[in-house]
């Protein structure tokens, strides 16, 4: 009676772990619609993946499929600390100017028909010609290269991009994953600034030529609405609108924020805690904001709220880590700590937090 019992018991595990299975099984030819909108057909499991973007690559990373992929941008292999396997990949070239050809031979192996098994990964940015349509039509002459437009940079699309990637890749179990790890870490952003007044926000996108901000339409935007703040450019009516200075005094913004690039080290993220010679460099960058005339008189200058800030953390699949970051930082009263999800994020993708790094100047009390 016991044997039976046992083999009864060792039969309902088998079955429940073949409809667990049946419930991710996708039938071929796979159909999926990309954030461009179009409809892209598979019509066999992908095995090979060309990622054009960095935020495309953490997210095949994220999802267990590194190892599908065959070709990189320039802006993947700069990003040593990320991806220590990817960058050692075929270079395609520069991620808004692939080199076709070389994705041609990559899509070819060495014989003479492409076998439909290879995607690649790029933006949408219909209007721009590294945008889906103009990689559409860069990979024309060749026959059964599928290209799919995944972004992975605005908070509405996160979501939704991931699962599809899931579905493409086979990865559906790991993609749901990271989407209950994802509505997690929003949602106690979304808890703890709720109800709180919505301080105004400048961001700079560019300060070299002319200013140019980041308005409706932007990843920014959305990120900085999920983290209970108010952008001063959402009326302008660009995404990324061009501004004078003397605009943003009168918007009289209560928080600014200035973009700024990692350190040139790529085998590292963030910048190294001051003192050290990433800090003089992103105090510099917080001088010359602080010396332009009229500056002092702005709400965000009065009250020491004029923050350089690393944004690579609020575009790709740690955008959550940045709408912590930011809430933080916008209301420093709640009970968030975005060091704490920065370590869970990067602790799946098998990655350590970096010592005396830091990813926003001056630092935020809970970033020390």
């Amino acid at each position: 009676m016991r044997i039976q019992l046992i083999s009864a018991l060792v039969f309902i595990q088998l079955a429940a772990l073949l409809l667990c299975g049946s419930a991710w099984a996708v039938d071929y030819p796979l159909s999926i619609t990309d954030t461009a909108g179009r409809e892209v057909a598979f019509p066999m499991p992908v095995e090979r993946v060309i990622v054009l973007s960095s935020d495309a690559a953490e997210a095949v990373v994220m999802l267990g499929a590194a190892d599908k992929v065959v070709g990189v941008s320039d802006t993947v292999q700069k990003k040593g600390y990320y991806f220590p396997e990817l960058s050692k990949k075929q270079s395609i070239g520069k991620w808004n100017a692939p080199d076709y050809e070389m994705i041609g031979e990559i899509a070819k192996g060495g014989e003479e028909n492409i076998t439909p098994d290879i995607l690649v990964i790029g933006y949408s940015y219909p209007d721009k010609p590294y945008g889906i349509f103009g990689v559409e039509k860069g990979l024309a002459p060749f026959k059964d290269i599928r290209a799919v437009a995944l972004e992975f940079t605005k908070p509405e699309n996160m979501t939704r991009e991931i699962e599809t990637l899931g579905q493409i890749l086979g990865k559906e179990a790991e993609a749901q994953d990271y989407i209950n790890w994802y509505n997690e870490k929003r949602s106690a952003v979304e808890q703890a600034v709720n109800g709180l007044n919505k301080p105004k926000v400048y961001a700079e996108w560019s300060s070299t030529a002319e200013l140019s901000t980041l308005g409706a339409g932007s990843g920014f935007d959305q990120v900085l609405s999920v983290a209970n703040g108010y952008n001063i450019a959402k009326k302008l009516g660009d995404a990324y609108p061009k501004v004078g200075w003397e605009w943003v005094i009168t918007q009289n913004p209560e928080v600014i924020l200035k973009r700024q690039t990692q350190s040139s080290d790529q085998t590292q993220i963030g910048w190294a805690a001051g003192p050290s010679s990433d800090t003089v460099k992103l105090q510099a960058a917080q001088n010359e904001l602080l010396a332009r005339s009229g500056a002092s008189g702005i709400s965000a200058v009065k009250a020491d709220r004029v923050y350089v800030m690393d944004w690579d953390v609020l575009n790709g699949l740690d955008q959550v880590v940045g709408i912590t970051y930011l809430a933080k930082l916008l209301h420093p009263e709640v009970d968030l700590d975005p060091v704490s999800v920065h370590k869970e994020y990067l602790q799946r993708l098998g990655l350590e937090y970096p010592k005396e790094r830091t990813f926003v100047y001056p630092e935020l009390a809970s970033a020390i």
